[in-house]
Order: structure tokens, then sequence, then C-alpha cells
């Protein structure tokens, strides 16, 4: 927690033919974070796959491209598979597959051609069913040329200019007029210029066929039918493979993944003709049981010791190591970057800070509930993965959501409890006036205490900065050491602390028009303490760093914005309420009083309100919290740029060993 785990650099060695016991061993206990050889020497260069590297992943290509084929997704673990009896099953099964899946592939892509092809006729024919014409009438002439399309004009008038010897046939289809114009080729170049001259006109390709357009659409439609039909039952048989083997294809896919891992692991090793050498991270606590497992399966002749060298900070594999109730969170760390070894990882303190900005923000007990709601159901459909950790982020958001809800008195914008608005009581939806918890009322009206809220969010964004800059103290000072981390963070939080006792004096007076006592301790030494962090701060960075002081007020002003996006939340709900109460009641104070046209809107207006409010306050308050975060909290002491820890190994879900 706070820390990353401990790392300590290992170094394997032995015979090569103690390498594939010991790859099983290392890829079993999947815990070393293998560092790629890359330099090669004439000792030693880049290990060769062993043999069966080639084979397994010709079948675990074959594998897949069967897997895309049926559309088998990866589901909740069933029964697994012994990894012992899986080689005797793969070759017959994945050969039949393959024979059973791609000759029905093939088919069903023919098929789909022939109907996209059919349905190309159809969409060609339907405009010439209204023109009294068979299809072969429009082609086979040597001395006329024929025209058709669409076109808004009459053709008539230009036709006649040009020659009487021509015929026209047109109709109607969807709207729009069609036609067939049969002219000799001499009149070519003139009727090309009359069509030109028309910009309504589309040109209407006729399908090389014969016979009446009525007669050749029905058999058209008929042959799509039967194709369709062949289509739905070539995809049952797919689908009826699908289930059958779909255990079989994820358990072979894991079982094939784990294999080809192993075989290609000497590529990441350095190779002398009759040794390798493994360079690699273990986190500190797993030592003992690599060297253990390492002695039993090589019999003792596999040499493990730790590499005591100074490397950089970057090159340390990072693994985080937080309670599990904060590891969702890492994935808000991971996105922004990975820590270096010797940094704090925040992923604890977000754990606290990012649902209690935002639920501040949102506060309201109904929307809550329905963003608990939909963190369940992206939960249940993903199990593992980013969109679970972020699930898992928004349901304690929603929870935090829901306790702020009831502090506000606020259900989807209505009153919870009974509360007196400018003289006059307004009910609430339970009824009562609200209790008195540890010496506040509840409800806090956000619009009716701007005032002190807006007082507390600063004190949060205080706090918050301040953390952050006692924590860049502490990376500096084991980075760079004690005097470095007072120049370049005692120096603002001295400037923080002091300007903050400064201003908490200051500010009372203004408003009340009321001299500053100057011989007041608490206004004097947060004044004094602020020049000496700014004498620190030019010591430290030099003279121009004093340009940098508005940003520290800046960064606790963006705290506002807490009550801000929760002020227009809460705007929002309120006027959707009012708007839709205002149909819903009649001036004199009875339901449904304007008539039930008027109460239909103001469902829709309240539905489609507070649809657009809940989309806002899923949004609004993630991305504003996050921002407190990344921006003025971060940037007090994270640097990142670490390496993510990645064991070589495979967790197992499909099968077993």
């Amino acid at each position: 927690m706070l820390k990353p785990t401990k790392m300590t650099r290992v170094a394997i060695a032995g015979t090569k033919d103690l390498m594939e016991a010991t790859i099983s061993t290392l890829h079993r206990l999947n815990a070393l974070h293998v560092t790629d050889y890359s330099e090669e020497t004439e000792s030693f260069k880049i290990g060769k796959p062993l043999k069966p590297a080639s084979k397994l992943s010709e079948y675990l290509l074959t594998l897949r491209a069967i897997s895309n084929q049926l559309g088998v997704r990866e589901k909740e673990p069933g029964l697994k598979q012994s990894s012992k009896e899986l080689p005797s099953q793969i070759d017959e099964k994945i050969t039949k597959l393959q024979k059973e899946v791609s000759a029905r592939s093939d088919e069903l892509r023919s098929i789909e051609f022939k109907i996209k092809e059919k349905e190309d006729l159809i969409f060609s024919v339907k405009p010439l069913f209204e023109l009294p014409l068979a299809l072969d009438a429009y082609a086979g002439y040597e001395t006329l040329k024929v025209y058709t399309g669409y076109i808004e004009g009459d053709l008539e008038p230009g036709l006649t200019k040009i020659t009487n010897n021509y015929e026209l046939f047109t109709g109607e289809y969807e709207k729009r007029k069609v036609f067939a114009l049969f002219i000799p080729a001499v009149f070519v170049d003139e009727v090309q210029k009359l069509l030109q001259e028309e910009r309504s006109y589309v040109e209407l390709k006729v399908p090389e066929l014969k016979g009446n357009p009525p007669v050749i659409l029905d058999e058209l439609t008929k042959e799509v039918s039967i194709l369709k039909e062949k289509h739905a039952s070539i995809k049952s048989e797919l689908d009826n493979i699908k289930k059958e083997y779909s255990e079989f294809i994820m358990a072979a896919d894991e079982y094939l993944s784990i294999e080809t891992q192993k075989a290609e692991a000497p590529l990441r090793f350095a190779m002398s003709p009759n040794a390798f050498i493994i360079d690699g991270w273990v986190p500190s606590r797993k030592y003992d049981e690599i060297e253990k497992e390492l002695q039993e399966s090589t019999g003792g002749l596999a040499y493990l010791t730790k590499i005591e060298e100074e490397v950089k900070e970057e090159e340390i594999p990072i693994e985080l190591e937080n309670p599990l109730a904060a590891r969702p969170f890492e994935l808000l760390i991971d996105t922004f970057a990975t820590p270096k070894y010797r940094e704090i990882d925040p992923s604890i303190l977000i754990f606290i800070t990012f649902p209690l900005f935002y639920a501040i923000m949102l506060g309201d007990v109904g929307y809550g509930i329905i963003v608990a709601a939909l963190a369940i159901v992206i939960k249940n459909k993903f199990k593992t993965g980013g969109l679970n950790a972020l699930a898992l982020i928004l349901f304690l958001c929603a929870v935090f959501s829901v306790i702020f809800g009831v502090i506000y008195g606020e259900f989807f914008g209505f009153p919870l409890f009974n509360v007196v608005v400018k003289g006059e009581l307004e009910h609430g939806i339970f009824g009562i006036a609200g209790p008195t918890i540890a010496g506040i009322h509840i409800p806090v009206q956000r619009f009716e205490s701007v005032q002190p809220l807006l007082l507390i969010t600063f004190l949060l964004g205080i706090m918050h900065v301040l953390l952050g800059l006692v924590i860049g103290f502490r990376n500096i000072t084991i980075e760079h050491g004690l005097k470095h981390a007072i120049y370049e963070k005692g120096s603002w939080m001295a400037i923080l602390i002091g300007g903050v006792a400064a201003i908490a004096r200051l500010m009372p007076a203004l408003i009340s028009k009321s001299p500053v006592r100057l011989d007041d301790p608490f206004f004097a030494g947060g004044i004094g303490l602020a020049l000496i962090g700014i004498i620190l701060l030019i010591k430290g960075e030099g003279f121009i760093s004093i340009m940098e002081l508005p940003t520290l007020l800046s960064n606790i002003l963006s705290y506002a914005r807490i009550l801000a996006i929760g002020l227009s939340s809460a705007g929002i709900a309120l006027a959707v309420n009012t708007l839709s109460m205002n149909l819903f009641i009649s001036p004199g104070g009875h339901l449904l009083g304007k008539g039930i046209g008027f109460a239909l809107v103001g469902v829709i207006i309240l539905f489609i309100g507070h649809l657009i409010n809940l989309l806002l306050g899923i949004l609004g308050p993630g991305l504003h919290s996050l921002r407190l975060q990344y921006v003025e909290f971060f940037t007090k002491f994270y640097e990142g740029g670490g390496t993510k820890y990645s064991p070589f190994g495979y967790n197992r879900k499909y099968t077993e060993e």
C-alpha cells in the first residue's frame, strides 16, 4: 500500500538440457518479469525457440481462425479441462473443425454473395416494372440507341427539336418519373447534350435478363427466399458446432497459448552453445519460493542468484500493491502513468478522494441508485478487465452519491424532508423534518448554503494540494535529498499554509470593513511563513519562479468546480421538476387539472429531462473529479514513467495442470 511491491533482480543459469524444466517451473510460478536479452556477444547470443514452437503456433492460428468464424467469445469458465489430455485431442479436433467450419463458412459467403447479387438485380428491375417492355427489348439494336433513367422534366419538347423519329415510354416509381427512350443512333450527340442539360437525369442500368419485369421479379424474389433459408440452415449448423465445441476451443486456445509462450521463451534469454542465462525481476517475497521450486524441478542444477548491481529506476518493474477495495483505482493510475519504483502509489488516496468529489457533485439519492444499478449491470457483463474496474469505481461513487443525496435531502431534485423555503413550508417525500446528525441539521440545501459549501470545497482543495506537496517532499527527499525537497516542495508548503492563515484573517476583516490587526499572531505568522516560503522558492528555483505563484491560487480555486457542477445538476433537476409539475397540476392545485394531454407532456419532460441530467451527472462529476486528481494533485508529486510488472506465466481459466 502506497509503495509498489519490493522487487529483487535475479539471474538464472543452467545447462541447455535443463532449460525446458526451468521454463516450465518459471511459467507455472508466474512470478518472474523477464528482461529481454538484446546485446549479443561472441559467447552469448539470443536463444532460439524450442522445437514445438512452429507447430504450436500453426495450431493456435488455425484455432483462432475457427474461433473467429464461429464467433466464440470468452465466457465464465465451467469445468476445467486437463492440460494433459488436451494434446491428444488437439490435432484430431482442430483438423475436423477446420474442415467442417471452413466448408460451411465458404458456403455461407457464397450464398451471401448470391443474395446480394439477386437483391441488386431486384433493385434494378423494380423501376422498369412501371414500363410496358420486356427486359430483352432494351438491347440488341445496331441503329437504335436506348436511354433509360429517372428524370423530373418533360423530354419531349427537346426531343422534337432534334427529331420526331423516336419512341418514349414513361412511368412512375416511388414518386420518381422513369423513362425509356428509343432513338436512332445518329442523334446520340444531340440527345446526350439534351440529357446533360436536364440536371435531374439519373441513368438507370438495365440488367441483362430476358422476360417481363413482373415475372423476373417474382423469380428473383423466390430465389432470394430459397437462398436465405439455406443460409439460415447453415448458420444453424455452425451454431450447433459452436455450442458443441466452444469449451474445447477456449481450453485448447489457453493450452496452446501457454505452450507457445514456453516454446518461444528462449528468444528472451542469453544462450551459449551449452548454457542459458535468464535475467529478470521477482517480487522479493517470492524469491525463496522460486529458489525452492527450481531446485526441486532441476535437481538443484539450475543456479538462481540475486544481482545487487544498480540499475536505472525506470527499469525496475512495478507491481502495485493495494487493498482489494482500492485495486480498481489502479486503472486510473495506469491510465495516467505507471509510478516509478520509489514513488508513492496514489491508488489508495484516489480510492478516497475520487468518489468523495464525485459524490459531492452528484449528491442525489435517485441518481445515485440508478448509477449503482448501471454499475452492477456493467460489472455482471464484464467479469474482468478495465470495464469491470470502471464499474466498481462507478458503484463506489454511486454509494457515496446516495449518502450525499441524504445529506442534501434530494431525490431526483425533489426534497426528501420537509424544508422551509423563503418562509414557506415545502413538504418532502418522507413528510417529516430532517434529523440533526453530529450537530449538522439535515438537509443541507445546496442553494441556501452556497457560502459554507464553497468554503468546504476550498478547504478540501487546500488539504488535497497540501497532501500532494507533502508526498512530493517525501519523493524528492528520497531521490535528491532534504535540501532539494525544502527548496522544491517545502517552499510551496510554507507559501500555502502561510497564505491560507493570512487570508483566513484578512477576508473577514475585508467583508466587515474593519481594519486587520497586524499584531494578530495568526495573521503575522501566516505572512511570515509565506515570505519564508517565497525566499526558499527563489533560492531554489530562481527569481523567475515568482511567476508561478498565481498557479497555486488557481489550483485551489479550481476546486470550486465541485460546488459549481453540483449546483448545475441540482438546478437542472429543479427546473425539470417545476416545469413538469406545472403541467400536472392546475393553478388551483388540482392534479391533472389541465387535462391528460398536458399531464403526458409533463411525463415526457420529466423523463427526458432527468435522463439528460443523469447522463451529464455521470460524465461531468467523473471527468471533473479526474481532472482534480490528475492536474491539481498529481502535478505536486507524481512523475511516473515506470515499467509495468509483467510476469512470465499465465493465469489459467479453462485448463488445469
